[in-house]
């Protein structure tokens, strides 16, 4: 009691004397020592602090769910399934993983493991502590963007984790769903990647001859890239021939008007490029998934040199049939900005029919139309507003991406467009296709090899730009999310989330706690309700700072080591 004072320790020992059987401590004593006693109480949390949750590795952090073999084998054979329709669509690798995670847990499959490496992926689980794990492994063959068809898993994935729905009804409907044909015939398909070009010509400042030729130009681009592909061409030829075709329509084109060649192969270029997965490529490479990311990264390269040597084929031809091409190009330290109000109206216009087309183009809805063509018109206003403010190009493309994707996590969180879709759609009319062409231009006709690194590089980096600008958007707006935040619990409509976006903050989904008591073997078929495993990501390092334990399972958008 080096604290107190000799008066209170003379007061204790006289009540203690004074009645042995019984101990009286004098009033105000008690609350002195309860004062030490709270004072040494906090000194020792505050020096121990809060500690770092214990890491999981090699914790028994999974245990058996308990089920049969066959429920098991169907559980793992549906989020298979699912897991392959969303990576051929394009989707992030973690969106991938949660969302086969959130299903599996709808099936009382608790230790469900999602695996994707590149183009494999691969589902396990343990049916019972003494049995044998069940695997299963699926290789995505294909791509084939498929909007309405990833729009639909989606409702799928609502009323599965919603509860109700069999494992068997569940397969049903994935059978409906993959062997639905595609909601638009061929034909509009065509016309709307005509209106994607017409959109990006407008948006270069192209004249209207100049508009209605590569209009012309990218709907004979999809009609021969569709034979090409019934044939089994490989996609590099595809782009090889795509690039040549515009640029010896472009050429055509000067020869006969002498204006117009740089707006008609930079939009073929941007048409050839709509196609790669950049932000899902910069997702994986964000979340961990450096392997599936480089992949990616290394795929959308090789189809770029693809258009680089269909570009120079087409050069090289017009050279040969002694064609002279002279091209004026602005300076390589910034980007052309509109000016005047009719010319930027005209150019907003053009984003908003790109992002548009290019959503009817790749099969979403209709009513995903409208949101990706204002999601790219708000972008492109962005983007001319800050070239105005002086901005170069790759910063002012990034920060108009970030709003890209910030954007779509806002219309995801109200379920009028899945985030893939207008991030797509919203990036895809800001793509550097004027500068890719200026880079081959230069290095192939003009020999000026300083400028054409320069446009090469900096094609590169407002690629970079416009793919990690929609993460860090989806980043800033993950708090938005299924109750991840107080906004995002206000502004979020009723019902579980269906297909993941696994970007920033994820919150880990778990059966009901009823669901979790009545696992009986009939009721294994059917799905139960999902709730959320913990609202607050403080309070879960609370407990486990308290207990020792480790925040639950992993998997939703955790890194993980692919190698």
């Amino acid at each position: 009691m080096g604290g107190l004072a000799p008066l209170t320790v003379v007061a204790v020992v006289l009540a203690v004397r004074g009645s042995p059987s019984k101990i009286s401590i004098l009033p105000g004593v008690q609350d002195r020592l309860d004062g030490v006693a709270g004072s040494r109480r906090g000194l020792r949390i505050a020096l121990r602090g809060r500690r770092d949750p214990v890491p999981v590795a090699g914790q028994r952090s999974r245990t058996s769910s308990g089920m049969g073999d066959q429920h098991v084998r169907k559980v793992l054979d549906l989020t298979i399934r699912l897991a392959e329709v969303m990576l051929s669509s394009g989707s992030g690798t973690a969106d991938v993983v949660a969302t086969a995670n959130d299903v599996a847990q709808a099936y009382q499959i608790t230790d469900c493991v999602v695996d994707i490496t590149v183009t494999t992926i691969i589902v396990s689980a343990l049916p019972t502590a003494e049995s044998a794990p069940v695997t299963i492994v699926r290789s995505v063959r294909t791509r084939s963007t498929n909007f309405t068809r990833l729009a639909e898993l989606d409702r799928l994935v609502q009323e599965i984790t919603a509860g109700g729905v069999t494992v068997d009804e569940a397969h049903e409907a994935m059978d409906e769903l993959t062997q639905r044909p595609h909601p638009y015939p061929r034909w509009l398909a065509t016309v709307c990647w005509a209106g994607f070009s017409l959109g990006i010509a407008m948006m270069l400042g192209a004249n209207w001859r100049t508009c209605a030729i590569a209009a012309l130009t990218a709907a004979t681009i999809d009609r021969l890239g569709r034979v090409l592909n019934r044939i089994g061409t490989p996609y590099f030829f595809q782009r090889v021939t795509g690039a040549a075709v515009a640029t010896l329509v472009a050429v055509a084109a000067y020869l006969f008007t002498g204006e117009g060649l740089a707006a008609l192969v930079a939009t073929g270029i941007v048409m050839l490029l709509s196609g790669l997965t950049l932000v899902g490529a910069m997702q994986d490479a964000i979340t961990g998934y450096m392997v599936t990311a480089v992949a990616r990264i290394g795929e959308a390269l090789f189809l770029t040199s693809g258009i680089v040597v269909g570009i120079l084929a087409g050069l090289q031809i017009a050279k040969t049939a002694g064609v002279e091409i002279e091209l004026r190009v602005h300076g390589s330290g910034g980007f052309v900005v509109p000016q005047g109000p009719l010319p930027i109206l005209l150019t907003v216009l053009g984003a908003m029919l790109a992002g548009a087309c290019l959503t009817v183009a790749s099969y979403a809805p209709l009513r995903s139309a409208v949101t990706a063509g204002f999601a790219a018109g708000l972008a492109d206003l962005v983007l001319i507003g800050l070239g105005t403010a002086g901005f170069g190009q790759v910063i002012a493309t990034g920060i108009a991406a970030v709003g890209v994707g910030f954007l779509a996590t806002l219309i995801s969180i109200r379920r009028q467009a899945l985030a893939l879709v207008t991030a797509t759609a919203g990036i895809v009319p800001m793509l550097p296709g004027l500068a890719v062409f200026r880079a081959v231009f230069y290095f192939a006709a003009d020999s000026h090899f300083d400028e054409a690194q320069s446009q090469l590089l900096s094609a590169a980096a407002t690629a970079l730009a416009l793919g990690s600008g929609v993460v860090l958007g989806e980043f800033v707006g993950s708090p938005l999310r299924y109750r991840a935040g107080r906004i995002g619990h206000l502004l979020r409509i009723e019902g579980p989330p269906g297909l993941r976006r696994a970007v920033g903050r994820v919150v880990r989904l778990e059966p009901t706690k009823n669901a979790q008591s009545t696992n009986t073997r009939g009721q294994q078929s059917r799905s139960v309700a999902l709730e959320p495993a913990s609202t607050d990501h403080s309070d879960a390092a609370e407990d486990n700072d308290r207990t020792g334990g480790h925040g639950g399972h992993g998997g939703h958008g955790g890194h993980r080591d692919e190698s």
